[in-house]
């Protein structure tokens, strides 16, 4: 079968929503979404799994294509996810020592991929998980799309598990699907599911103060959520581009109010009507020059008027990762700047005679990671956080600013045809996940540089680029080649020197010092202003890295590498890595918290161990795993 679109999508999810509404029995409804579960992942069967009261064995509400079994509660892949709570996606099962093959040979059936979701209570304790096994695509593997339509029908299942009153249950699911599926689309440009519910909390406030009747408040702030839903049809590098976003890719990005309208506009429940008319609409401007269509004043439906308000508040007020969020008095001067241009201006007199509700809105429903997922002043972005390239795992590479890198592990799929941009490289040491993207920016933009792209490193990290890699062998010279815009060279090779510090711009600098690693390899101290973060790059010992913070008062955050498990110390000792036993012993002579701990370069088929492994020798160090895309903010 083929990978499902997003109409396709939401017209499953409406279908099993309304046999769920046609039913009172609770384990019908189960059933219901363990078949929407396998449907929106196109897998062979699905489970779903709870624990015991005396929480020592796991058995399956629900079992398609099989007897309900028991097994203990830390057995095989669902048992892992159940004592972990880790989301879990194996391509092939029987190469995983965690699975349970005992079930097979009772069965008969030959289990080949697998997702397993924990399922959560209102207290956040675990009470089982939602299992789907063998894709039915040629290639019998699920993806992460697949893992997070799973993520929605386990949601689900949890909630009716739960439910004291079932016909509660099944009002309260309707209305989640809605708020689930606005928070796709949201979720897709790095916002959060608080962000719809805080718009629709937002909605209903306005609703009732401009003259609506109950109900019509309840409709709107039930089918807010979908505002964005046509975010589903835009393209990945255009809802998460860091930069502004030109001519062309804006066109893209608003056909997303129509897209939205085209999904549910064919919909002849009430509720799906009003979420179509607030995604055709909340992009209207009072004035007329808002879209898709160009609507003037009353000719934009009230919902559209309203969502319009509270979708604006809710973005300015809320971090996100290309900007921090406004401060209130900001955010006030331009809604009174906006009254009777982009807003209803009835409707902004009523906002500002509501602003605590509004307020109070926004501190119920805050975004606690909000920090973690925004990029503050004095910031650098991982474009590449792992030791290994793997499916969903990129290798090392940091964006200082739209100029500077350091490591070209991954420049090419987070930054597009800003590569271009790029004027400086600086290098660590000469390993392949270290410089592998620096042929292919080359390559792919160079019609687009204007500017020579030079190339930074020690002296033998230059010299094995030179004569490995950029050889005219393994890949053009391009040290030889002008660019097509100027007689400049396309590439220059500047050595650098230990502990000078390099000038970036006014109040940005780099500086390096050296690291202890199998070829010669150094490590960064990037400034901006009067604040400073450490990357180590690949080391070992820490020594250098303590003498740099014991000198170096402006750096608050390091990056450190950690590469194995500990059970692998051996070979993370000869290849000069680390393993979380060795990395927090070297940090012993650190006071804790002195400075913000970031780990990267992991092995991503360790990871599941080797983050265990942290949590168990951290200590009172707390701990950020770096992900790519992530900032970090020192």
């Amino acid at each position: 079968m083929n990978k499902l679109s997003a109409n396709e999508i939401l017209e499953l999810i409406f279908i099993y929503l309304a046999e769920v509404s046609a039913t009172r029995d609770s384990d019908e409804v189960l059933e219901i979404l363990a078949n929407m579960g396998r449907a929106l992942t196109g897998a062979d069967r699905s489970s779903v799994w709870l624990v015991s009261d005396d929480k020592s064995t796991l058995w399956t509400k629900v079992a398609q294509g099989i007897d309900t079994i028991s097994i203990p509660i830390h057995s095989g892949l669902v048992g892992t996810a159940v004592c972990t709570g880790q989301r879990i996606l194996i391509e092939d099962v029987y190469k995983d020592s965690r699975f349970n093959r005992e079930i097979d040979k009772q069965t008969g059936y030959h289990t080949k991929s697998m997702m397993v979701i924990p399922m959560y209570n209102q207290e956040e304790e675990i009470i089982g998980a939602f299992q789907v096994i063998t894709n039915q695509e040629k290639s019998n593997v699920f993806d992460e799309r697949d893992l997070e339509r799973l993520t929605l029908a386990s949601t689900y299942a949890a909630e009716t598990l739960i439910s004291a009153k079932l016909n509660d249950e099944i009002i309260q699911t309707q209305e989640e699907i809605i708020v689930t599926m606005g928070a796709v689309g949201e979720s897709r440009s790095k916002e959060t599911g608080n962000h719809v519910k805080r718009v629709a909390a937002y909605s209903k406030i306005l609703a009732l103060q401009c003259g609506l009747d109950e109900q019509e408040a309840i409709r709107l702030a039930q089918a807010s959520p979908m505002h964005d839903i046509g975010k589903v049809g835009i393209p990945d590098a255009i809802l998460n581009k860091p930069g502004r976003l030109n001519l062309q890719e804006t066109k893209i990005m608003q056909t997303h109010a129509q897209k939205g309208y085209d999904i549910l506009k064919n919909s002849k429940r009430e509720l799906l009507k009003t979420a179509a008319i607030v995604a055709y609409e909340h992009h209207e401007k009072w004035d007329g020059s808002g879209y898709p269509r160009g609507l003037v004043a009353e000719e934009i439906h009230i919902f559209g008027r309203i969502t319009a308000i509270a979708d604006v508040f809710d973005a300015l007020g809320s971090d996100r990762v290309y900007k921090k969020a406004w401060s209130d008095e900001k955010i006030l001067a331009f809604f009174k700047e906006e009254r009777g241009r982009h807003f209803d201006p009835r409707l902004v007199d009523i906002f500002f005679d509501n602003l605590d509700a509004f307020y109070k809105v926004r501190e119920e429903f805050k975004d606690d990671y909000a920090e973690k997922q925004c990029r503050g002043e004095e910031s650098i972005q991982v474009l590449g956080a792992f030791g290994a390239k793997a499916r969903g795992f990129a290798t090392s590479a940091f964006l200082l600013n739209q100029q500077n890198v350091i490591d070209a592990g991954n420049l090419l799929e987070p930054l597009g045809e800003e590569s271009a941009l790029i004027e400086n490289i600086w290098l660590s040491h000469a390993h392949l996940d270290h410089i592998s993207d620096l042929a292919y920016i080359l390559d792919s933009y160079f019609m687009f540089r204007s500017k020579t792209l030079h190339v930074r490193g020690e002296k033998k990290t230059i010299e094995a680029l030179k004569k490995y890699y950029l050889n005219d062998i393994i890949w053009p010279d391009f040290s030889k080649i002008k660019l097509c815009n100027s007689n400049a060279m396309s590439v220059e090779y500047d050595i650098l020197e230990l502990d000078k510090a390099y000038l970036l711009s006014e109040d940005e600098k780099i500086r390096i010092f050296r690291t202890d690693h199998s070829v010669e390899s150094c490590g960064y101290v990037y400034t901006k202003g009067n604040r400073s973060v450490l990357i180590t790059g690949d080391t070992y010992s820490l020594e250098s890295v303590l003498k740099e913070l014991d000198t170096d008062t402006t750096i608050n955050s390091i990056v450190i590498e950690c590469s194995f498990p500990s059970e692998m110390e051996s070979l993370a000792k000869s290849s000069k890595h680390l393993t979380p036993k060795l990395l927090f012993e070297m940090l012993k002579p650190l006071e804790v918290n002195s400075v913000a701990l970031y780990i990267n370069h992991i092995k991503p088929f360790y990871i599941d161990i080797i983050m265990e492994e942290i949590e168990q020798y951290r200590g009172k160090w707390q701990v950020n795993i770096l992900k790519d895309k992530e900032f970090v903010n020192f």
